[in-house]
């Protein structure tokens, strides 16, 4: 007799999700994925989790590896492997099959690790190819609501995207709704910023979905100018900042496709600011000015 499972619904940056859990496996708290949960008709991805003694074997060919992960390709179905497996896969705890719309997870029980946890399966999603495939991609950037509109800011770590965001939250009112990824969707030919249940160390994650003023890039500097990029310089500073499946050539082709959407109707603007009011001033003049 197979155990009996529990359903969740989950919809994130308006894709809906149903995963099934066996109810004897899974946590009970929906901890990251909370402000995600919905009640799910026709869902665009199903996802089975559960533990097992032993990961399934290898099926394919290998088509990438690094320390911690390594992916394989058998027919239509992809499959990855998730741990410290750069030389053996004996160490691996996650095994991911998925094909088409519907994905199974294979997590490795072991003394501390009884339960699925909503943050086990966050990370086993794969958000950032679910967003590649409905027109969209994630982004490493911090994420305002300033009057009924999201502006992004993205650029390299510990360059300042989290201080422009809190600065705009002190000076003008703004709202954080995430302090470090977007994800960027083109839906109905419009383009909007959603909050992602990923926060980093800022724990803020709200699940909202906004019209897209603009994406800012940002650099240290003495004193504040700002550029309007256009054409490689503007896809190159947004590109850098995706989280992309490089082995996957469609994900990447996809993602090209969605990028070159996104630029073609949101201003991309590169900011090289000092960490003061100031860089919040010159942004909401340009902003106005442009807009």
């Amino acid at each position: 007799m197979l155990p009996k499972s529990k359903k969740h619904g989950y919809q994130i940056a308006g894709i809906r999700i149903c995963t099934e859990i066996p109810e004897s496996e899974w946590d009970g708290d929906e901890g990251v994925l909370r402000e995600y949960c919905k009640e799910i008709e026709n869902p665009d991805y199903f996802v089975s989790c559960h533990l097992v003694d032993r990961l399934s074997e290898p099926e394919g060919e290998s088509v990438f590896w690094n320390k911690d992960r390594r992916v394989y390709r058998d027919c239509d179905r992809q499959l990855m492997f998730f741990g410290p497996v750069e030389k053996t896969l004996e160490k691996a705890d996650c095994r991911i099959s998925r094909q088409d719309n519907r994905t199974q997870i294979e997590f490795l029980r072991y003394t501390s690790h009884t339960r699925i946890k909503s943050r086990l399966v966050l990370g086993a999603l794969d958000l950032p190819h679910m967003l590649i495939e409905k027109n969209g991609f994630l982004l490493h950037a911090s994420f305002i609501e300033y009057e009924g509109r999201a502006i992004l800011f993205t650029a390299p770590s510990e360059t300042g995207k989290s201080t422009q965001a809190q600065l705009w939250c002190d000076h003008r009112g703004a709202e954080l709704v995430n302090g470090d990824r977007a994800a960027v969707r083109v839906i109905d030919g419009k383009i909007y910023a959603c909050g992602v249940p990923f926060a980093g160390s800022s724990r803020i994650r709200k699940n909202m979905i906004l019209p897209l003023t603009a994406i800012v890039y940002l650099s240290q500097a003495p004193e504040n100018t700002i550029t309007k990029l256009r054409g490689f310089r503007a896809f190159r500073s947004v590109w850098e900042g995706i989280t992309l499946n490089t082995w996957d050539r469609d994900d990447v082709e996809k993602a090209t496709q969605t990028l070159s959407t996104v630029l073609s109707g949101i201003p991309v603007y590169h900011l090289a600011c000092t960490p003061d009011v100031r860089a919040v001033e010159l942004l909401k003049q340009t902003l106005e000015v442009d807009l």
